[in-house]
C-alpha cells in the first residue's frame, strides 16, 4: 500500500510540473523517495509506463488540449509544456497524435473535444496489478451486452461513461463490471452489477483500492448499501439517477426557457452578481461555442416576463448508439423572485424540452442544488433506474 501511495505522488508530481523542461527521472525518483534505477522499473511496474514516457505523455496531452481548446500561439503552448523550442515540440508532438501541433489544431477546430480523447492506462493498469482476477473487458462488446441486457436502462451510463469519460471496464465474469475513471487527481468508479451481495463486495473492494493508490471514495459502505439498488451505482455520487419514458406534461409558472448562448454571457453576469456565482455557465458557453468545448453541456435559462434571468438549469445531451439521452443536473435560482415549488417547476420543463428534442431525459434526485422531488414533477412514467 505504501509504494501504490508512493506512485500516486509520482504521478501528481509530474502532472503539476509538466512546464519544467529540465525534469528528469532522477527529480521524480528523489521526490518519491528511491533511487533512479529502481524507480523507473518500479513505475512501469505499476502503471505500465516508465517515467519518461508518462512525462511525455502528460506533456503532450495538456498541449493537446491547449490546442483544442485555446487560440493560444503554439510556441507558447509548447514552451507551457516544458518544451524549450517549436522543433522539439513538433517532432515530439507528431510522434504521439500523428500530426504536427497545427496540423491537429486545423483538424480538430470544427470537432467536439472529450475528456476520453486524452485519457491514458494508468489507473486501469494500477487496478489489475492490485486485483489480478479482473481481466480488461472490451468497451465495445460491454456496450454491446448492456444493451442487450437493458437498453433503455443503461442507455445513459454506457455513452457518459464510455463515449465521454474514456471509461475502462473490468469484469471477472462477463456478467458483472466495475468502471474505473481517472480524472487528474481523482477516481471515479461505477459499478454495474445486478446481485445486491456482490455489489457490496465490489464497492468494499474499491473502496480498498482508492485509500491504497492514495485517493478516497466517500461514503459509509453500509449507509450506501442500504440505499442502493440492485443492478449498481455511481460511488462517487450515491444519488438517485430517474429516467421518464412518458409524454410532456404542464408546467404551472409565468417564465420561459431558452438554451443559453455566448450573446447571453452579460445575462449570465447579472445573475451571478445576485445569486453569488455564475455555476460556471460563462465559461462553459464561451468555451463550447468558441473552442466547441464540452459540447453535451446546454444550460437553459429561465426568464421573466420583463427578460431577467431568474435560473439556470443544467442540461447535458448526449448521442451514440442510435440513443439521445438528456440529463437534467438541476436548477439555480433567485429564491428572492422564485416560489418553492419553482425546482419542480423547472425539472417538468427541461424534461419537456430534452423530451422535444428527441431525448430520454434522466433527472438526478435526491441531493441536486434544488433538492428536486421526483414524486413531486407530476410524472407517471418516473422509473429509479440506480
Amino acid at each position: 500500500m505504501e509504494t501504490q501511495k508512493l506512485i500516486t505522488n509520482a504521478l501528481r508530481y509530474i502532472r503539476h510540473n509538466t512546464h519544467d523542461p529540465g525534469m528528469t527521472i532522477a527529480d521524480v525518483a528523489d521526490h518519491a523517495g528511491f533511487s533512479t534505477d529502481y524507480f523507473n522499473r518500479l513505475f512501469r511496474k505499476y502503471t505500465g509506463y516508465n517515467v519518461m514516457e508518462y512525462l511525455r505523455f502528460s506533456r503532450l496531452s495538456r498541449a493537446a488540449r491547449l490546442l483544442r481548446m485555446t487560440d493560444r500561439d503554439v510556441l507558447d503552448i509548447a514552451l507551457e509544456c516544458g518544451y524549450e523550442s517549436h522543433e522539439s515540440f513538433t517532432r515530439a508532438f507528431g510522434h504521439q497524435y500523428g500530426r504536427s501541433p497545427s496540423d491537429y489544431r486545423e483538424y480538430y477546430r470544427n470537432l467536439p473535444f472529450t475528456y476520453s480523447q486524452v485519457t491514458d492506462n494508468t489507473a486501469a493498469n494500477r487496478f489489475l496489478r492490485q486485483f489480478p482476477r479482473f481481466y480488461r473487458a472490451d468497451s465495445e462488446l460491454v456496450i454491446e451486452k448492456l444493451y442487450e441486457r437493458n437498453a433503455l436502462q443503461n442507455a445513459f451510463e454506457a455513452i457518459v461513461i464510455y463515449e465521454y469519460n474514456g471509461s475502462r471496464f473490468f469484469t471477472e465474469d462477463d456478467d458483472s463490471y466495475i468502471v474505473l475513471d481517472e480524472f487528474g487527481s481523482e477516481i471515479h468508479c461505477t459499478i454495474i452489477c445486478d446481485d445486491i451481495d456482490r455489489t457490496a463486495e465490489y464497492y468494499k473492494l474499491l473502496q480498498g483500492f482508492a485509500v491504497s493508490i492514495g485517493y478516497s471514495l466517500p461514503g459509509d459502505p453500509d449507509e450506501v448499501m442500504s440505499e442502493m439498488a440492485k443492478r449498481g451505482i455511481r460511488t462517487e455520487k450515491h444519488i438517485p439517477y430517474y429516467a421518464y419514458t412518458g409524454d410532456p406534461v404542464a408546467v404551472d409558472w409565468d417564465y420561459t426557457m431558452r438554451p443559453l448562448t455566448v450573446e447571453d454571457v452579460t445575462h449570465v453576469k447579472c445573475f451571478a452578481a445576485e445569486y453569488g456565482s455564475d455555476w460556471k455557465v460563462c465559461e462553459s458557453l464561451e468555451q463550447r461555442d468558441v473552442y466547441h468545448n464540452a459540447p453535451y453541456d446546454h444550460p437553459l435559462g429561465i426568464f421573466d416576463r420583463a427578460g431577467k434571468l431568474v435560473a439556470i438549469t443544467r442540461t447535458q445531451c448526449y448521442e451514440k448508439f442510435g440513443f439521445k439521452v438528456g440529463e437534467v443536473e438541476g436548477t439555480a435560482y433567485l429564491k428572492s423572485v422564485c416560489t418553492p415549488d419553482f425546482p419542480n417547476q423547472a425539472a417538468r420543463a427541461a424534461m419537456n424540452r430534452l423530451i422535444g428534442d428527441g431525448y430520454i431525459p434522466y433527472l438526478i434526485g435526491g441531493d441536486g442544488i434544488d433538492d428536486v422531488d421526483p414524486a413531486a414533477l407530476g410524472f407517471e412514467n418516473i422509473k429509479n433506474w440506480y
